[in-house]
């Protein structure tokens, strides 16, 4: 049976409510409850005074699903995401658990401006076309294939965005990480940008060797950028150029 309420999944981009789209918030708007991380809501608090908040923390997600699906058959519901909701974010495990519980949902994904896309303008441009996206998380996914993936991404000269760097408990995954650019690309220039938009936004340029000598630099809400063989570098500025100026006279 259809619900008779609806659901929105929403991307909230990096944090900043400005870099919201207007979809998003009329769907806030328009919600009745609103469910998310407890990180993720304090950056739109403004946004949803008078609603039902019910947040969580890390590890909760299916939960979070569970709930946003129960209360969307009789009501307006937002299910808020970092970033886009389809890249890291909570469409793939709400649509998973629709598949596998054949259910009939009435939903609407409104996408959000990702890390990606918020970090690589304040470097400049180091992603401008082919690319490759990866994280270092190893929570859902075996470090033996997230290295393997990044091991032929560095061969196939990608410029490489690195989602999830390190947390506490994953420092040893970034240096693995750094040892297998540095052995495959050399020390090649890594941008780094923490808190994207967000307060205590800092964006610097560091060699492969100097993240490995201090991993303390990167947290998990940094994404790095690890330079292809075509990127240029000014001061804090990368630029992995589209190839104009092979064609035309710049």
């Amino acid at each position: 049976m259809q619900s008779r309420g609806r659901l929105y999944i929403i991307g909230i981009g990096p944090g900043d409510v400005e870099l919201l789209t207007i979809k998003a918030i009329n769907a806030l708007k328009e919600s009745e409850y609103v469910l998310g991380h407890k990180t993720y809501l304090s950056m739109i608090r403004n946004l949803i005074e008078g609603k039902k908040v019910i947040e969580s923390s890390m590890g909760r997600e299916i939960e979070r699903v569970k709930i946003a699906v129960e209360l969307s058959k009789n009501s307006v519901v937002s299910l808020v995401s970092g970033g886009d909701p389809s890249i890291y974010g909570m469409l793939p495990l709400f649509l998973e658990f629709l598949i596998k519980n054949d259910l009939d949902v009435n939903y609407e994904v409104i996408p959000g401006v990702t890390a990606l896309c918020a970090a690589s303008p304040l470097l400049g441009s180091p992603v401008c076309g082919d690319h490759v996206v990866i994280s270092l998380s190893d929570l859902l996914t075996p470090w033996e294939k997230i290295e393997k993936r990044l091991l032929h991404a560095l061969k196939g000269d990608f410029v490489i965005a690195i989602y999830n760097p390190s947390s506490r408990r994953r420092k040893k995954n970034l240096i693995k990480a750094m040892k297998t650019v540095l052995e495959e690309r050399g020390n090649v220039v890594v941008g780094i940008v923490k808190n994207a938009f967000r307060e205590k936004c800092e964006v610097s340029v560091k060699k492969v060797l100097e993240i490995i000598e201090d991993p303390e630099i990167v947290d998990m809400n940094t994404i790095l950028f690890i330079a292809n063989s075509e990127t240029l570098i000014k001061g804090n500025t990368l630029l992995t150029p589209r190839g104009y100026s092979n064609k035309y006279d710049l």
